[in-house]
């Protein structure tokens, strides 16, 4: 812009001189005089106003620089602000990794393993991961864990444990092919006849929903799993044992 001032009024001197060194032929003195004054006032209104030009232009100029300036300025808060969150979420998912430990420890008053809670007199491990195992693979899971699938002994015990489960919706459709967690329980060496892991054999006729046991399938289902649907004293099942669910363990306190 300056360098485009710059040749206006280059090329207006010029002309002005041209002028005033060859005046138009048959031009009176006085004419020519008043000619002459006539192009001072012009030059000096040209050079004014060019000159007000390139101020704007140069006002112009500063205003963008300090615009990029203030853009630079704005990015490198932007870069700090975007760190300092990153590093937040960092520190939060420790944090609520801190709260979920205590919680744990607080709920088994220190008398259980880090994972496991306490109910009544015993440790419950529930395995809430996307691992699922069979019912064989889960009883493994546990023993190595030094436990054993759960064995609900009473009512008070199937409450708790139930009211402790997630809820499922039952009118999710064939939920008892996926969903389910197993229990120290099976049928396996006689047809009907429920056994707890520790060998004792199910008699005041246990918490089944409705139609259950029933032995569904040509492959059988002799192994026992856990709902929490709607119903504690209505929440057990009978299930295909190869199927993969979650798995829940139980031991003593330490």
């Amino acid at each position: 812009c300056l360098g485009l001032l710059n040749t206006i009024l280059l090329s207006t001197a010029v002309a002005i001189g041209i002028y005033c060194k060859y005046p138009p032929p048959n031009i009176s003195t006085g004419a020519h005089l008043r000619a002459e004054g006539t192009q001072d006032t012009s030059e000096r209104e040209v050079i004014k106003a060019l000159k007000e030009y390139e101020q704007a232009l140069e006002k112009e100029l500063r205003s963008h620089e300090q615009l990029n300036l203030q853009m630079e300025q704005n990015k490198t808060l932007s870069d700090s602000l975007q760190t300092r969150l990153e590093t937040l979420h960092v520190e939060k998912a420790i944090l609520l990794s801190e709260t979920s430990e205590i919680s744990e420890r607080r709920e088994s008053c220190g008398r259980c393993l880090p994972g496991w809670f306490l109910l009544n007199t015993s440790c419950y491990f529930h395995s809430k991961s996307g691992s699922l195992k069979t019912w064989t693979d889960s009883r493994e899971d546990c023993k190595s864990r030094g436990a054993d699938l759960v064995v609900i002994d009473n009512l008070e015990e199937q409450v708790n444990l139930f009211d402790h489960l997630p809820k499922m919706n039952s009118g999710h459709r064939e939920w008892w092919k996926e969903s389910g967690i197993w229990i120290g329980i099976t049928d396996h060496q006689a047809e009907g006849t429920w056994v707890w892991v520790n060998n004792m054999t199910l008699l005041d006729g246990g918490y089944w929903i409705q139609g259950e046991p029933n032995n569904y399938g040509s492959q059988g289902e002799d192994c026992g799993a856990i709902v929490n649907i709607d119903n504690p004293r209505r929440s057990w099942f009978d299930g295909f044992c190869q199927s993969n669910r979650e798995w829940l363990c139980e031991m003593g306190p330490s």
